[in-house]
């Protein structure tokens, strides 16, 4: 017999692909989930979904290009944080321009970095057990020709998360596993 415990997990980014069909497979598992999403009309269907197979899944807007959006985190007590939110942009490194990838940058690595930063704290600061799981891609090990922009992020993030789990295990004060999960990056040029 396994025994699965309940526990509330907090997902960015879960209005669509991923992140929605993760929040809805935790759900089923029997986990409180925290679906959070970009833009208000993402919301409806997850609610929809949830009502439809009795799930356990809260959806709202969770923006986190804005600090007082991922400030949000400090409401809830979780248990768990999936840094799902990404975005990506694609072309010749010759002439994209820089401004793209710094776009690509901020979401995909700065912003996730402080939304991780803020649960953080909160979980060291009331001395929880925690995780906090980052979404990569194989993107992030191995590149893409003409995907640089959304490749380099995830290189970032492996490199990050790689530091981050190194500093939990040395703080004795923090019970906080830092995961990544590396999806396959399935690109078709037409």
């Amino acid at each position: 017999m396994v025994i699965i415990l309940k526990k509330t997990i907090l997902i960015t980014g879960a209005g669509t692909g991923l992140g929605k069909e993760a929040s809805i497979a935790l759900a089923k598992r029997g986990h409180k989930v925290y679906a959070t999403v970009r833009y208000e009309n993402e919301i409806e269907d997850l609610l929809k979904i949830a009502k439809m197979d009795k799930l356990d899944i809260e959806a709202f807007k969770l923006d986190i290009l804005k600090k007082q959006d991922r400030e949000k985190i400090l409401n809830y007590d979780i248990d768990c944080l999936v840094c799902n939110a990404a975005i990506g942009d694609s072309g010749s490194v010759a002439d994209i321009d820089a401004n793209r990838f710094r776009d690509v940058f901020e979401t995909n690595v700065f912003c996730n970095i402080e939304t991780a930063q803020v649960a953080l704290t909160k979980m060291i600061n009331e001395k929880k057990r925690g995780r906090i799981i980052f979404l990569s891609s194989l993107a992030g090990r191995i590149p893409f020709a003409f995907l640089a922009p959304y490749c380099s992020s995830k290189f970032a993030i492996e490199g990050f998360t790689t530091c981050l789990r190194k500093e939990m295990k040395k703080l004795k004060i923090a019970n906080i596993e830092i995961g990544v999960i590396e999806p396959r990056c399935i690109c078709y040029w037409f």
